[in-house]
């Protein structure tokens, strides 16, 4: 499962959505989860169902082939969730006594089953879900909208349409018999065994899958859809997209045989199915889903031409593909080792990027994934990856499961090397094939095949929290030739974050223009290594392959820096020194940027080298930067440029370049985008005109640079533009649209005095249709920061039936309700400043009259003699000025 495609389709990834101080992971009251027992064995799944997306009900029957796990099973639990259960049979046709209660669904069995003894069990039922199927259609806002019905099972909502044991540590094999109007095709798990004709205008499609599978990733897709090949047909690969986008279909999906065949290499593992189709359906409320044979992905992994000159769904095609192994072929035995499953597919995203764009283009793809994981864990909260305190099992599909797992795998390659590392993700996908696992499980093929113990990395890297924070520096000592090189782990440490990550650390010295690598292994938290060296170093580089997942600051001077950035071979320090320079506003430091920004080979470290000028923001980087975007020609990187302009306010010559680019356009719909926001931050006269005027008239892909120009509307902070906004927030607008009206309104919000409007349409937002737009109205809600929205979310936690928007809310509320009570803290510490303060002002009167009349306070001034003094000037009292009123 994947929002990958998120992190490509906007500047940011949801504003307002991570950021401030760090909370715990779990609620109050959190109660720890563990994989559930079994009392008997599903060995085989009979799915009969009859849908009709028009209808948007479902009805059929259900057949569990069981078998006892231990003797005397007298009884099945079946999770159904808000479905009528018809009636229960067993295999002979008589009825069986049942209870549903509460979602749990009691069979009685006609005898208890000795062990290994197997029964059949058919469960009828009918239901109008509110999950786990979901029904797309047009309505007015939306009357071209395709009619559709898809699934949606994981992580437990296979119960929301079908009688099952829903929990990854079961796994069965499926067939899916469904009848559907006959205008639709269909898509499910396995080989398609047929089709006929059905009742009254449907057909029947019989769809059966032979290798065992857990029940979220069984699946049906029920739509208008055009097939697409892909491939040569071994194993049969295909698209299934909407009427009348096979083109896009071909260019967006075409690499899809090209990772297969990879990651059958590399896994050590060939693709282990009988076909792999990939189905683009509307309204998707994940990036992609990994059911086995069977992907569904979200409608924006189609794009057209113009968007594709510097966007594309690989990384959300190959994290699903991978699944097809990782998560299906073996899958977490229980959700807190969900990182096996998650990790792993985020992980062969850079695998893919490797493969196909080089080294450079999978480090900066793995630094970038690393940023998202830093934001969640210092704006957040830390927590383990493998973690069992949760309310819903989705509330651990997060940037630990996801990038920091992938990170793990990364740095597990470089501690096993290659031959041991690729040996030994080969051995445990064999070994496992076709089981449920978890952690230990990896622990063992490791040691198994390189005899290496891995117990305490997994232990500080999985099994706790966070990460170190490195500070590193060294000093050539020229009298006795050795090089002194200090690392330092600065973190703080606690209960589940370790005093000092454990690990191997590469120093590369470079002297007289040859490359010395050390590995140096780090085990405490200060480290002073002694190199032998026998001149001075000229360059001197700590981790250049980014294999640690750390943060970094370097004691070695701005010359290093700048000599690295202008000549360094890894992307990785090339990006590090210009973060590092960005602190510095010396025309040396500046003439080096603008140098990088332009010239560099790759477009990350021209991005970096941007953000950098953008920091150092005087009129030199200004300059700078104006020239790099008329000669930066990578997209990505002329993104970059026009974001860094934006830094710079009330700057006439940046708005116009900015301005230039709104007005005109560019090849890039994202540098477009990007420069209409630029445009909003710059705050400049006239942005305010040229962004609204853009919004009504430059359609484009997803409609990104709509929605970018909202995004700059909230920029400008004018409570001009909160019409504008509130607009833009209606049903009928496209979702990306309205989710950043939604932002840009808490962006705007935030800065009133007078902010109901604002936060009463908020609060809607968070019922609203759309999840999309749902989970952007939480995040604006936390963002404008008004305690009087605790009782709206608190009601969308109880009320919401996605596990993410019930995390949202609670998350947002509690936030806002710690600001509530920061603030009457320090209302009360204000109350007891201002009456100190007026104590000590009495003392200080009290003392100033004591000394001017002598030691007997008592006595008066005219009995010691003292001269009368004259009355002082009356003065006619001020008028009152009159407060307008609001």
């Amino acid at each position: 499962m994947s929002e990958a495609f998120e992190h490509h389709l906007c500047c940011g990834r949801s504003a307002g959505a991570s950021g401030g101080r760090r909370e715990p992971f779990a609620f109050p009251g959190t109660v720890r989860k563990y994989a559930r027992d079994r009392v008997a064995d599903v060995r085989h799944v009979r799915l009969e169902v009859a849908v009709d997306p028009a209808q948007r009900r479902i009805a059929g029957v259900a057949t569990h082939t069981v078998a006892a796990i231990a003797d005397g099973c007298a009884s099945l639990v079946l999770d159904a969730a808000e479905l009528t259960v018809d009636g229960v049979t067993g295999g002979d046709g008589r009825a069986l006594a049942f209870e549903h209660v509460d979602g749990a669904l009691t069979i009685r069995l006609p005898r208890a089953l000795a062990a290994g003894e197997t029964a059949d069990v058919s469960v009828a039922y009918h239901g109008e879900p509110r999950r786990g199927i979901y029904f797309v259609g047009p309505d007015e806002g939306y009357p071209d909208k395709p009619t559709q019905a898809w699934t949606q099972g994981q992580d437990e909502d296979a119960r929301y349409w079908f009688p099952c044991f829903d929990y990854p540590n079961e796994k069965a094999s499926t067939e899916v018999v469904v009848t559907a109007p006959s205008k639709y095709t269909t898509l499910s798990n396995g080989a398609l065994l047929g089709k006929r004709p059905g009742p009254r205008g449907t057909t029947v499609w019989h769809w059966k899958m032979e290798i065992p599978q857990v029940s979220y990733l069984v699946t049906l897709v029920v739509g208008e859809l055009d097939e697409v090949a892909l491939g040569d047909g071994t194993p049969p690969m295909y698209a299934l997209v909407p009427k009348g986008r096979a083109a896009d279909a071909a260019r967006c999906l075409g690499r899809t045989p090209d990772m297969m065949r990879l990651f059958s290499e590399r896994f050590g593992v060939a693709y282990p199915y009988e076909k792999y189709a990939q189905a683009v359906v509307a309204d998707f409320i994940f990036g992609g889903m990994e059911n086995t044979t069977a992907t569904t992905l979200t409608e924006y992994a189609l794009y057209d031409e113009r968007a594709g000159l510097d966007y594309d769904a690989d990384d959300l095609v190959a994290h699903e593909l991978a699944h097809q192994w990782w998560g299906d072929l073996l899958t977490c035995r229980d959700w807190s080792h969900g990182w096996l499953n998650e990790g792993f597919a985020t992980w062969a995203e850079t695998v893919f990027r490797e493969h196909r764009l080089g080294q450079d283009e999978a480090t900066w793809h793995a630094l970038e994934a690393q940023k998202r994981y830093f934001a969640e864990d210092g704006g957040e909260y830390r927590r383990p990856i493998v973690c069992k305190d949760y309310e819903e099992p989705i509330d651990v599909f997060d940037r630990h499961l996801y990038e920091k797992a992938s990170w793990v795998l990364r740095m597990l390659r470089a501690e096993l090397g290659e031959e041991g590392f690729w040996a030994s993700i080969g051995h445990y996908a064999r070994s496992n094939r076709g089981r449920t696992v978890v952690t230990d499980d990896l622990r063992r093929a490791i040691e198994e095949t390189t005899g290496r113990n891995v117990e305490a990395f997994l232990d500080q890297w999985v099994f706790g929290a966070g990460h170190p924070d490195f500070k590193a520096s060294w000093a050539w000592d020229d009298a006795k030739q050795v090089l002194a090189v200090r690392v330092e782990q600065t973190h703080k440490a606690d209960a589940t974050t370790a005093e000092a990550f454990r690990g191997t650390l590469v120093v590369e010295v470079v002297v007289g223009g040859r490359t010395e690598r050390h590995r140096l292994a780090v085990r405490e938290r200060v480290h002073a290594f002694h190199l032998p060296c026998a001149a001075r170093p000229e360059v001197v580089r700590f981790d250049p392959d980014a294999h640690w997942l750390a943060t970094w600051s370097f004691d070695v001077g701005l010359d290093a820096h700048r000599r690295a950035l202008a000549s360094d071979p890894t992307v990785a320090c090339r990006a590090r020194a210009a973060a590092a320079l960005g602190k510095d506003s010396s025309a040396e430091t500046v003439a080096a940027l603008r140098k990088a920004v332009v010239g560099d080979r790759f477009h990350g470290v021209q991005a970096a080298a941007a953000a950098a000028l953008g920091e150092v923001r005087t009129p030199a980087a200004r300059d700078a930067l104006l020239e790099a975007l008329r000669d930066v020609k990578h997209p990505k990187a002329r993104r970059a440029v026009v974001a860094a302009l934006g830094l710079f306010r009330d700057d006439a010559a940046v708005a116009a370049a900015l301005r230039g680019v709104v007005e005109r356009g560019d090849a890039s719909i994202f540098v477009e985008g990007e420069a209409a926001e630029a445009l909003g931050r710059t705050r400049a006269p006239g942005a305010r005109a040229v962004l609204e005027a853009t919004l009504t008239k430059r359609p484009s892909w997803a409609d990104t640079v709509r929605a970018a120009c909202v995004r700059g509307l909230g920029h400008l902070a004018d409570e001009a533009v909160v019409p504008t906004l509130l607009g833009e927030t209606a049903w009928g607008r496209h979702a990306r649209v309205r989710t950043a009206a939604a932002l840009a309104l808490a962006e705007v919000g935030a800065r009133l005095v007078v902010r109901d409007a604002v936060r009463e349409r908020l609060e809607q937002l968070v019922d609203d249709r759309d999840f999309r737009v749902q989970m952007a109205g939480i995040a604006a809600l936390r963002a404008l920061g008004d305690e009087r929205a605790v009782p709206a979310l608190r009601r969308g936690a109880d009320q919401a039936t996605d596990g993410r928007v019930k995390r949202a809310c609670r998350a947002a509320a509690r936030r806002l309700e710690a600001r509530s009570e920061r603030t009457a803290e320090v209302s009360r510490l204000s109350d007891a400043v201002e009456s100190l303060r007026r104590e000590v002002a009495s003392l200080s009167d009290r003392l100033r009259k004591a000394e001017a009349g002598g030691p007997s306070s008592g006595a008066s001034a005219a009995g010691r003699g003292s001269a009368k003094k004259p009355p002082a000037p009356t003065r006619k009292p001020a008028a009152r000025r009159r407060r307008p009123r609001r």
